[in-house]
């Protein structure tokens, strides 16, 4: 015969399966599951004193109906069901980051929307589990969780770690980056954060032979050893002379592609009708000026590279104005394109 503590887990693991706030179990229900489930009898009186333990602790998130007060000053409790941790729709929130994570393999996806969907009861439907990866082509690392532990474990602890670096090619595959010797080359990275950033992971950080900040695709690291010296101080990092903490905020903003280099304040026309598009690169963070019904000055401040890149994929909508240097690239880049035309 069950005891008592094997019963009430019994009874917490029927609510957590079979209920939620639109499925109920009535107590003869749930004394027909534990039977037919787990080979266990309880008596109605038993059952009935168990649920009542369970809902007035008030630390299982257990709900139920409550009918009249009877003639010897008893409530009766029906229709009982558990509230779970997360509902339904923030469920699918979280599974549509997962399928928005470009960066894990569709192994890797369908295990984690399995595991999400155990958060809810046996009554929510998962979607999106047989959804192909947009970059579902190439063959990516199982160790990318792994690579994460330590990654944060790093940055955890301000220690620099040790790692190779890989590159798609034509066959579809990723490559291990080689040194002058043609052997797997080895960088030292000093890693500040993890950035999520348009569907794929980036490692924020500073390679060890250089002054500036660079950022590298998680998916495309291997081969991390977390080393025993300290991190190099932001402060000693061009553009980060001033500042203690690292804002990872501001730096997705400013960097738009996530290149690495220092940002600068950029200024350009553009039209109106892409305003908002501009709002959601920059995620808000531009200034308007001299607005007409057909044109926009902007002002951001961005990565150098990323917006060269930008302005070239907007360049029907958009003209640049400054910073001189980055006007005359983008005119460059545009001569180089028409060359490829001619």
């Amino acid at each position: 015969m069950a005891s008592k503590k094997a019963v009430l887990v019994y009874i917490l693991e029927i609510l957590k399966s079979e209920t939620d706030a639109n499925h109920t179990l009535s107590q003869e229900e749930i004394r027909s599951i534990l039977a037919e489930r787990y080979e266990v009898s309880v008596d109605r009186k038993t059952l009935g004193r168990h649920l009542n333990d369970l809902y007035e602790s008030g630390d299982f998130g257990i709900q139920c109906e409550e009918s009249a007060v009877g003639a010897d000053g008893t409530i009766r409790r029906t229709d009982f069901y558990m509230i779970h941790t997360f509902e339904d729709s923030e469920l699918r929130l979280l599974i549509d980051g997962v399928l928005a994570s470009r960066h894990i393999t569709a192994s890797q996806r369908k295990d984690l929307i399995s595991r999400v969907a155990k958060l809810g009861s046996s009554h929510f439907k998962p979607h999106g589990i047989d959804i192909e990866s947009a970059t579902g082509y190439l063959h990516r690392s199982q160790d990318l969780f792994l690579n994460i532990d330590l990654i944060e474990e790093a940055i955890q602890k301000g220690r620099k770690i040790s790692l190779a670096y890989c590159q798609p090619d034509v066959d579809k595959r990723l490559h291990i980056n080689l040194g002058p010797d043609n052997k797997e080359r080895k960088y030292v990275f000093n890693p500040f954060q993890l950035v999520m950033n348009r569907g794929h992971y980036y490692l924020v950080g500073n390679h060890e032979n250089y002054d500036d900040m660079s950022t590298l695709r998680v998916d495309r690291i291997a081969h991390i050893t977390v080393l025993s010296e300290r991190r190099k101080p932001l402060r000693e990092i061009k553009g980060y002379q001033q500042q203690r903490t690292f804002n990872v905020s501001q730096y997705v903003k400013e960097h738009i592609y996530m290149f690495g280099g220092e940002s600068v304040t950029v200024s350009f026309k553009a039209k109106r009708s892409i305003v908002n598009q501009i709002l959601d690169w920059f995620d808000g963070n531009v200034e308007f000026s001299d607005v007409t019904p057909d044109d926009v000055v902007c002002r951001v401040r961005v990565n150098h590279h990323a917006f060269k890149y930008w302005a070239l994929q907007y360049m029907q909508s958009v003209k640049v104005l400054s910073p001189a240097s980055l006007v005359t690239e983008v005119k460059e880049a545009i001569k180089e394109g028409l060359q490829q035309y001619s």
